[in-house]
């Protein structure tokens, strides 16, 4: 295979359209245990546009996930995670994609395996700040 030049790739991406390539998506962003939730309440809500926050305490109202079409559920270590399955479910039967987020301070941590298990894809993170960054990326 060749290399394509600069000059090449230049030219080539002239054509593309400079807009987002997707509508907005409805963003479910779960706070799991106390941690999660902590996390959560700090975030910026002003750069989350798209985003509804939800806390999770003893349980989570399905009826809160309706409409969802990506789902994020943040814990910390010590963070009860047992409703992660029970959204997992929710997010299975209604096609839904679920992303964890574990910020860790870099320890093995009980609730790894756990939030692992409940995710499509899991993400170990060490600044809360990280939480912020990547949903704004997505178009949050």
């Amino acid at each position: 295979m060749t290399p394509v030049s600069n000059a090449r790739a230049s030219s080539d991406t002239r054509h593309r359209i400079q807009v987002a390539n997707s509508a907005p998506r409805s963003i479910k962003l779960i706070g799991l245990g106390r941690g999660g939730a902590a996390v959560i309440d700090g975030l910026d809500r002003a750069l989350l546009h798209r985003v509804d926050v939800v806390a999770v305490g003893e349980g989570l109202d399905p009826a809160r996930l309706e409409n969802a079409e990506m789902i994020f559920m943040v814990a910390c270590p010590g963070d009860d995670v047992s409703a992660a399955q029970g959204i997992k479910a929710w997010a299975r039967a209604a096609h839904v994609a679920t992303t964890g987020i574990l910020l860790d301070d870099g320890g093995l941590h009980a609730e790894l395996p756990l939030l692992r298990a409940a995710s499509d894809m899991l993400i170990v993170a060490a600044d809360p700040d990280y939480v912020t960054d990547m949903l704004v990326q997505l178009g949050a």
